[in-house]
């Protein structure tokens, strides 16, 4: 019995240690979005059409996604929003002839993804 209890206490503490480590991890929010025209994403060029954007706040990294694959990675940052999206949004800048991603808002959100080197000074959808 003493066995039995033991065994039953290191699985609880195992569990409980798996759940925290399950938790810690940043949030990732994943939405499809459209692309009205081609956008280049880190030196990546995205063709225009609808792709999976991914954002994970523990590695602060958007994805871009295209039938499960990876299209193109940036590191990005949030910046907070005076009130929640009401919709996902792509917010692009035209830069010297190409239309360069500068982030996304995700409908529902209070907080805007920026793409490192980007500023938030294009305004907010």
């Amino acid at each position: 019995m003493k066995r039995f209890t033991k065994g039953l206490l290191i699985a609880l503490v195992i569990s409980a240690l798996a759940s925290i480590s399950a938790f810690a991890g940043g949030k990732v929010e994943t939405r499809t979005v459209s692309f009205p025209s081609d956008v280049t994403v880190n030196g990546t060029l995205i063709k225009a059409g609808e792709y999976q954007v991914k954002f994970d706040e523990s590695s602060n990294e958007l994805t871009i996604l295209k039938g499960g694959k990876v299209k193109a990675k940036v590191p990005a940052h949030v910046e907070s929003r005076t009130e929640k999206a009401r919709e996902t949004a792509v917010r692009t800048r035209e830069e010297g002839g190409t239309v360069q991603l500068v982030g996304v808002t995700f409908g529902g959100s209070t907080q805007d993804v920026i793409v490192s080197g980007s500023s938030s000074a294009t305004g907010t959808p």
